[in-house]
């Protein structure tokens, strides 16, 4: 025998309702797929907030593509076409920036939590207001390449750009793209 409460319940009802089966047999679905997410280690909420992640990586036109791969290939390109890739890059992030700016009421808050998506491995971004309406924004990633660090470095700066901050100061090495920006006046 188990217990829910009552609104529980009821969503538990409404849920077997639409899927054509019975309380019970919904009831072991879920309790079966919360014991499988148990033994992988995992929370469910962890399952549910990846799920999310994902639902918004499709949406915003993201696609997996395999890590190395892709920072070799961005290399080549700031190699070969450095010009042209780098306008591509500062392009494709103002045109984000509209992107988080109609979707959102705070669109650099968006970003940020967007950037977890929008570069790969386990990279830290981080953005921080400063006194004098400035605004720190620093993307460390150790698989970062130089091109790879030039190129999203320009990303970061259309978005911030279409934001409506001046770009003033810009502190890079590899894997490191520190910049600062200034709010308008």
């Amino acid at each position: 025998m188990l217990a829910a409460d009552e609104d529980i319940a009821n969503k538990i009802v409404e849920v077997a309702k639409r899927r054509g089966s019975t309380v019970y047999q919904t009831v072991n679905d879920i309790l079966e797929q919360a014991l499988r997410v148990d033994g992988m280690g995992l929370a469910l909420s962890e399952v549910i907030d990846t799920r999310e992640k994902l639902e918004k990586a499709k949406n915003m036109g993201l696609t997996f593509t395999i890590e190395r791969l892709l920072y070799e290939m961005m290399d080549i390109a700031h190699e070969q076409v450095e010009e042209k890739a780098d306008a591509l890059w500062l392009e494709t992030g103002r045109w984000y920036g509209k992107y988080f700016s109609s979707k959102n009421s705070d669109a650099i808050k968006a970003f940020e939590e967007a950037m977890e998506l929008l570069t790969l491995g386990n990279p830290v971004f981080i953005v921080e207001r400063q006194d004098g309406g400035k605004l720190s924004v620093s993307c460390v990633g150790e698989q970062f390449t130089a091109g790879s660090t030039q190129m999203y470095d320009l990303f970061i700066q259309g978005a911030f750009e279409t934001f409506g901050w001046e770009l003033v100061k810009r502190d890079n090495s590899k894997g490191i793209i520190r910049l600062l920006f200034q709010e308008p006046r």
